[in-house]
């Protein structure tokens, strides 16, 4: 028994040398002073100390470039980054938001001026254990306080956007055209980067936005990207969203600026659609777009709650041309209000969920929660992502379509349609008619960059931290840059379109 014994414990031991469950161990690296700072920061960002977890990456970001360890260097920048930007948009404390109200609303009570305060009402958040407020507040308590807002738009004499655009929402119908009174419009980008504020070594990746050909944009050309000899490759016109890739080697810059330039003409129409409910044909559900329209998205999100919500506003409506109306009066009932892209996007919050669940939208959340309701009905519907044109107001902007078999991708803007409940002198039934114009029908003062949010970068940027949900200025990757190079790097971006 002895010697059998034996011979099992000598087996045993070879299978456990064969596994190399014996062998060595690799010697633990020593836990340097990086370590001890970036485990530090990693509990304060665990505990919503966003604040304390910035400060605290940043100084484990020193310390692993004095121990000269470049991976963990990136990796502490790149959370850093992360943790700024939960909090970038939320800059005021209490105090100073208290004082900012007091100033700007002199005339109202201080009990009214309170009730604007509650984080439901004015997206607050906690970090560090303060409550921190938007760095939009002002704008949102005019926006969501029609009385404010009309006071304000009586003292200018003035109503954006309604003032420009209800000249063309009221015009009748010309005819039978869907796509009619073509506007060409010239664009010019620049982006001009300081050298120095780049690092001596390494590659600059920058992702440049141009337009793309859609139902509505045609006769897109790209007259020139700057400097020619660092693009390495265009997406084209046809493609789901516009984007010139340029690398390039950062000791070649020479010069105090580096500046990047993209020049293009297009053709925008204006879009009329009459539609006939009974028209309205079926879906063929095995189309590759139905079911790219249709799908559930990173900000686009199709779950219960938001089925259950479509399926409360349609009621027993069935036909996709009057759902969808009916999805766009909800959607235009909330008043439009700045929400913090920068920490949803961050905070992998799905922008459709947001206002599902906090009410708050601008013209993106507006457009994909819109989105999100008729996906979760069957309707295919996108989230349309480039800049508005209207005269004096020009910006980045977003608005949806959703498509109707027999007719084609019918277009909206809740964000421009609710400038009409802004207006100080408009009646009930012009605000009605203008509102109604934007259901289905569209100005043609846009530039089109993307036909849906979440379109991936063409190649992709791996894991860097970035906003790119949408790419309405350029994006950036610098690996050997010591600061975030989307926050450091892009400001002096400048976006010209006039007409030809």
């Amino acid at each position: 028994m002895k010697q059998i014994a034996l011979l099992i414990l000598v087996v045993l031991s070879g299978m456990l040398l064969a596994a190399g469950c014996t062998s060595q161990q690799p010697p633990v690296a020593p836990y340097s002073a990086g370590d001890s700072l970036y485990a530090q920061a990693e509990t304060a960002y665990a505990q919503n100390n966003f604040h304390a977890a910035a400060e605290l990456y940043h100084q484990a970001y020193e310390k692993y470039v004095d121990e000269g360890n470049a991976s963990a260097s990136k990796d502490a920048r790149d959370k850093q980054s992360l943790a700024a930007r939960m909090v970038a948009e939320f800059p005021y404390n209490q105090s100073q938001i208290t004082a900012i109200i007091d100033e700007q609303f002199p005339e109202y009570s201080s009990e009214r001026k309170a009730s604007w305060l509650p984080c439901n009402r004015s997206q607050c958040i906690t970090s560090d254990g303060e409550p921190w407020y938007f760095s939009n507040t002002v704008n949102n308590i005019r926006s969501n306080n029609i009385d404010v807002m009309r006071e304000a738009t009586k003292k200018m004499g003035r109503t954006p956007f309604y003032d420009e655009m209800k000249a063309i929402a009221a015009r009748p119908d010309a005819g039978p055209g869907i796509y009619v009174n073509p506007v060409t419009w010239e664009g010019s980008e620049f982006l001009s980067i300081p050298a120095e504020m780049l690092p001596k070594t390494g590659t600059l990746r920058l992702w440049v936005p141009l337009p793309v050909e859609a139902p509505s944009q045609r006769d897109v050309t790209i007259i020139s990207v700057e400097p020619s000899q660092y693009v390495k490759s265009q997406t084209g016109t046809a493609a789901d969203m516009g984007l010139a890739y340029l690398e390039i080697p950062l000791d070649q810059v020479s010069g105090n600026y580096l500046n990047v330039t993209a020049r293009f003409r297009y053709t925008q129409y204006e879009v009329r659609y009459t539609i006939d409910p009974a028209k309205v044909g079926n879906y063929n559900t095995s189309d590759p777009e139905y079911r790219q329209y249709t799908a559930s998205g990173r900000n686009i999100v199709i779950t219960p709650e938001m089925k259950a919500k479509a399926l409360e506003i349609v009621g027993n409506e069935t036909n996709p041309y009057l759902q969808a109306e009916k999805l766009y009066w909800h959607v235009v009932s909330h008043p439009y209000s700045n929400v913090p892209h920068v920490r949803l996007n961050a905070g992998r919050t799905p922008e459709s969920v947001y206002m599902l669940e906090s009410g708050f939208g601008d013209c993106g959340t507006q457009s994909m929660y819109f989105a999100a309701l008729c996906r979760s009905l069957g309707i295919p519907a996108r989230a349309i992502g480039g800049y508005q044109l209207v005269p004096g107001h020009e910006g980045t902007h977003f608005w949806s379509e959703y498509y109707l078999p027999g007719y084609g991708w019918i277009p909206n803007d809740v964000t421009i349609a609710e400038g009409a409940e802004w207006s100080y002198e408009a009646t009930d039934d012009d605000r009605h008619q203008y509102k109604a114009y934007y259901a289905n029908n569209l100005d043609p003062y846009r530039y089109i960059i993307q036909k849906d949010v979440d379109v991936p970068l063409t190649p992709s940027p791996g894991n860097a931290v970035m906003f790119d949900m949408v790419v309405q200025s350029p994006k950036a990757v610098c690996d050997t840059c010591k600061e975030d190079p989307e926050f450091a790097l892009l400001e002096n971006w400048q976006v010209t379109v006039k007409k030809a």
